[in-house]
């Protein structure tokens, strides 16, 4: 092999390394691009009791818990698993969240299905060590501040 060839050879694999190291420096990790994503859905958390509302938490939860950082993960999935543990209560006794301060609605629900949302609620509600996990965790690795 010729000395050209050689500092060719070198000279492109090194180049190569170096785009290699700025593209990952340039770029943002995969969790902090979906904190990212979803920060005004995950800012919003419990401002709005709907249906909808908890559907787009438990949609933010599961995106963000699916590229989490090990040690985060699992409470990113508590906290989706709690969240869809509500709307399947909610389901379960066939209406939405939003029908839950109708002195109407909640008369006429069993003590077993009151019993049920009761449960699911205060297992949403359980989360708040998940919470600041994950708030800390995003502040630390991606320099979010979550409210």
């Amino acid at each position: 092999m010729t000395r050209a060839l050689r500092r060719s050879g070198t000279t492109a694999a090194a180049l190569a390394a170096t785009a290699v190291l700025l593209a990952g420096c340039s770029g943002q990790s995969e969790y902090c691009a979906a904190v990212e994503e979803n920060a005004a859905t995950l800012e919003s958390l419990g401002k709005e009791r709907t249906t909808a509302a908890y559907t787009s938490y438990a949609e933010a939860f599961e995106s963000v818990a699916a590229v989490a950082p090990a040690d985060v993960e699992d409470d990113w999935t508590a906290m989706a698993e709690v969240t869809r543990g509500v709307l399947e209560a909610q389901e379960s006794v066939g209406h939405g969240l939003e029908e839950m301060t109708d002195d109407e609605v909640l008369a006429a629900l069993s003590q077993e299905q009151l019993a049920s949302l009761n449960e699911a609620y205060e297992a949403f509600n359980g989360t708040a060590d998940q919470r600041t996990a994950v708030v800390k965790n995003v502040k630390q690795e991606c320099d979010i501040t979550l409210q």
